[in-house]
């Protein structure tokens, strides 16, 4: 039974030629990251997990910090179409491609300086397997990149026009702008063997026509296996979005406006006391106070007896208008709210709050999970805020969530 998901599967064994010229290939500063990060000095050994049709292969090799640093490169790719298309456009004596998966590499133990998996680890179907992998086949002080390359919907609503219109035929596909991939984190055999991750993010800007952006969208796995009438119909609808052009600028005369875009990287590197996990206290839960047990016990005993006439508290509940009030006020003590204003800012909260507890929401069911948790919240939060704002949002939203609690009780 194949563990490749069945979306991947279908999507990309087929119009590989389309994927390999329409993705874009991988920054120069992201790739001179990434030979900073691995400690060896000398030529490495690396594997690349998903390597696709080997776009990120061909920019590492071409890149002037690793041109003469590669030893060898074992690509691992589970699609015969895309091998076929790597084994086409990759010309490296130092190269070999080879069936595979994440937990399934069939590389030697101790054996690489560098994993690498470029626009793929959201697919992955088994985090916990896939990190037992990657430390059984590293060498000691290896390292692990995952990077993807995303448009940036937030520097420019026709590339957001676009996401919105392609999106909702992911069908429920574990897509990177998800962040169900982040569950590597948690698992046991991440935290046995790899240190904490290290994330960057680089916005950059890729000339583009309206032709490339039709090709871009109409890559990706989930519009690749649409029918051809309705397939016909998404790419009109980009094309028109993308001829619109809401925020566009144009670079040149040949019409090619910048297309907006994220390149983000984690690093995890492997812990230099492997087989020895952290002391953690994250899964034992806090045993009740003596003192809490007689509070509870006095509150019960507090209560009247049969007969006695109870006297009616006036509890006044807070809402998210009193709360952001009383904030503004903190902040900004001098300065006045009018109603209009204030119902404007309490429906721009609401409307937040809907459409992350929707993300949410949609998380958890895909992750089987009967209970949103902390993670969702702050993915959605990463997902609907742009970034800096989300930083914020979810450092503070625990002492604002404790606040807006106390004052409700």
């Amino acid at each position: 039974m194949s563990t490749v998901h069945t979306l991947a599967q279908t999507g990309f064994n087929q119009a590989n030629d389309l994927y390999d010229r329409a993705r874009p290939s991988y920054q120069s500063k992201a790739l001179s990251y990434i030979r900073e990060v691995v400690k060896s000095k000398s030529p490495v050994n690396i594997v690349e997990l998903g390597a696709g049709t080997g776009i990120f292969t061909r920019a590492l090799l071409a890149h002037p910090k690793w041109t003469s640093q590669v030893q060898q490169i074992k690509a691992i790719e589970p699609s015969p179409g895309m091998r076929e298309v790597f084994s086409q456009t990759v010309q490296d004596q130092r190269v070999t491609i080879e069936d595979g998966t994440f937990d399934t590499t069939g590389v030697e133990d101790n054996w690489a300086d560098l994993i690498v998996i470029a626009q793929a680890f959201h697919w992955c179907p088994d985090y916990d397997r896939a990190s037992a992998e990657f430390a059984r086949i590293l060498k000691p002080d290896g390292v692990v990149v995952l990077i993807w390359n995303l448009e940036d919907r937030d520097r420019a609503r026709w590339v957001a026009e676009i996401r919105n219109r392609i999106e909702k035929y992911e069908s429920g596909s574990p897509q990177f702008r998800l962040g169900l991939w982040r569950q590597t984190f948690d698992t046991k055999s991440y935290q046995q063997f790899f240190q904490p991750p290290v994330e960057k993010v680089w916005p950059y800007e890729l000339p583009t026509t309206v032709d490339r952006a039709v090709d871009r969208a109409s890559s990706k796995s989930y519009i690749v296996v649409l029918p051809e009438d309705e397939k016909a119909e998404v790419q009109k609808d980009i094309r028109a979005v993308a001829e619109k052009g809401e925020d566009r600028i144009w670079v040149d005369e040949a019409n090619a406006p910048p297309h907006p875009h994220l390149e983000s990287q984690m690093a995890p590197k492997p812990a230099s006391t492997a087989g020895k996990a952290p002391a953690s206290t994250a899964s034992k839960a806090p045993a009740k106070t003596e003192g809490a047990k007689k509070t509870a016990s006095k509150s019960k005993a507090a209560a009247p007896a049969d007969g006695e006439k109870k006297k009616r508290r006036k509890v006044r509940k807070e809402t998210y208008s009193s709360y952001i009030y009383k904030v503004l006020k903190q902040v900004h003590p001098d300065t006045g709210i009018s109603n209009k204003a204030m119902a404007i800012l309490n429906s721009f909260v609401n409307d937040i709050f809907e459409r992350i507890a929707t993300e949410a929401s949609k998380l958890a069911s895909y992750s089987k999970k009967s209970t949103i948790s902390s993670r969702e919240i702050q993915t959605s939060v990463r997902l609907i805020l742009p970034g800096e704002l989300a930083k914020h949002a979810i450092s503070e939203g625990t002492k604002s969530v404790t606040k807006f609690s106390a004052g409700g009780k």
